[in-house]
């Protein structure tokens, strides 16, 4: 029985064995790579055998593969160097034995971060953290939906509507957006003109029909909710809500640098 698709037996079409030795329906394979991560949060779980989660590797794949991984070590350099920015490189999760991510700093990065593809550059990007939009999941207030479009995710170099200023020592590899319309790392560039988190933008047409004296202010929650406090969760100050505000070189930003 092939592993892959739970329905015919490896004899009843063309089968390759991968690097880990494991056999599946050559279609099979194929047909998981070219469809890649489910949502629009880049994750690489597809890529893995299902059996003993070792790469899917064989010269058939390449063609699919060698992309994949390409985009694997992108988002694995750019996490790291965000994870040592943020001075985590040597956190509890990672130097205390018995946890999950111990010595594994690679794993809990990509764990830790959620990471997007551009749809102009083709390049991945930052988009906060991956507990906030799980979450939000569980909250029952967005995040990680399938029902989102590929054209909408725009890395904060391509969707500068506001003419930031280049970081000298990163470029436009890191540029980020505040969401419009709360306190939080835009991931998605609507419009031509507007920036969404993930829960603002399954949510736009009640924070985009909001008047605008009726937008919550800083510090503000996805989907036009109130929080309490006075400490903004990006600990910046920026206009108000409802108006388009470039964060600047995320890299920087998290070293206190810029």
């Amino acid at each position: 029985m092939c592993m892959i698709c739970f329905t015919e037996a490896l004899s009843a079409a063309p089968a390759i064995q991968l690097s880990c030795k494991h056999v599946f329906h050559a279609h099979c394979c194929r047909s998981v790579l070219s469809k890649k991560w489910p949502g629009s949060r880049i994750t690489f779980s597809f890529s893995r055998c299902p059996i003993c989660k070792a790469e899917l590797r064989n010269e058939f794949l390449d063609d699919l593969s060698i992309p994949i991984r390409e985009l694997f070590e992108d988002v694995k350099r750019k996490a790291l160097m965000r994870l040592e920015y943020e001075g985590l490189h040597q956190t509890e999760a990672i130097s205390l034995p018995g946890n999950p991510f111990f010595q594994n700093a690679e794993g809990y990065a990509m764990e830790r971060y959620a990471y997007y593809v551009c749809f102009r550059c083709n390049k991945a990007y930052y988009g906060g953290e991956a507990r906030c939009e799980e979450g939000l999941a569980v909250e029952g207030v967005g995040g990680g939906g399938d029902s989102f479009n590929p054209s909408e995710l725009v890395c904060g170099g391509c969707s500068d509507v506001s003419r930031a200023q280049m970081c000298h020592r990163h470029g436009a590899d890191y540029l980020e957006y505040k969401c419009r319309y709360c306190c939080s790392v835009a991931v998605f560039f609507c419009f031509g003109t507007t920036h969404f988190c993930n829960a603002c933008h399954e949510d736009y047409r009640h924070v985009t029909e909001m008047p605008k004296h009726a937008l919550p202010k800083c510090p503000a929650g996805p989907r036009g909710r109130q929080l309490d406090g006075d400490e903004c969760p990006l600990h910046l100050v920026h206009p108000p809500t409802g108006e388009e505000f470039a964060l600047g070189c995320g890299m920087c930003r998290n070293a206190h640098t810029f």
